[in-house]
């Protein structure tokens, strides 16, 4: 199996993402709905591993995270196109969702995103939220909030992801994007957030709320400094707040 035709083809096709399963054909998403790679044939146990090696690239820090929990959470880059990746399991056989990401960002007027967003990032203090179901487009709104601030502001701002998707360059702020996870940047959320106290950044960007720990940080953050952050996650940011009722 040739990964790097099937990510060309999904290139040439526009596609968001590309889904390698065993026992199926390589998948393309393309305008919603499911498409077989042309010319591809069926993926074996074999294809998948290879695919796995090729991904992981001997990387022993990702090749212990994908063993210990089961998954893993990537960034690759295929020629010019960076892409968001996961490998998790199924029938103890690895399977792989590729997810296609942009390197132009739409501009944020032409999201049709109201207006009062824009204004807010002009706030000295509190508290965004950006939330949404699968591909319903928050990373995309998120990062051309970060854009535009990034070209209208004179801030510091910090990003913690897992995977890091879009990569922004000093404008008229000053950006540092950390990814997060072992033997990448930072270790946890957590950790990131606590630690941006002492980096004198204005506005704070978490890509994920997973954790109460997080979470309180978060919300101590956003009362106590001068700091705006995102949540990308609405699905894990709803599940915590059924769990943590008192803390919120």
């Amino acid at each position: 199996m040739n990964l790097e035709k099937i990510l060309d083809q999904a290139m040439e096709q526009d596609a968001s993402d590309v889904h390698l399963i065993c026992g199926n054909k390589p998948m393309l998403r393309i305008a919603r709905d499911l498409v077989p790679v042309p010319g591809s044939k069926i993926l074996t146990p074999e294809d998948m591993y290879e695919v796995y090696d090729t991904l992981v690239k001997g990387n022993v820090d990702k090749d212990e995270v994908f063993n210990t929990t089961r998954k893993l959470d990537m960034s690759y880059t295929h020629r010019d196109i960076r892409l968001r990746v996961n490998i998790s399991l199924a029938d103890d056989i690895p399977l792989c969702t590729m997810r296609l990401i942009k390197n132009e960002l739409p501009s944020y007027e032409s999201l049709g995103v109201p207006d009062i967003v824009r204004r807010m990032t002009y706030q000295p203090q509190g508290l965004m939220l950006v939330t949404g179901k699968t591909n319903s487009g928050k990373s995309t709104t998120l990062n051309a909030l970060v854009n535009y601030i990034n070209e209208n502001q004179n801030k510091k701002i910090l990003t913690l992801e897992n995977p890091i998707e879009y990569k922004h360059h000093s404008k008229k702020s000053l950006i540092v994007q950390k990814e997060v996870g072992k033997g990448r940047d930072i270790l946890t959320f957590s950790d990131g957030v606590k630690n941006s106290l002492r980096e004198d950044c204005d506005i704070l960007v978490i890509g994920e709320i997973r954790d109460k720990v997080t979470m309180e940080a978060a919300i101590e953050m956003a009362e106590s400094r001068t700091f705006s952050n995102w949540n990308t996650s609405y699905k894990i940011m709803c599940r915590n707040n059924r769990q943590n009722d008192k803390l919120l």
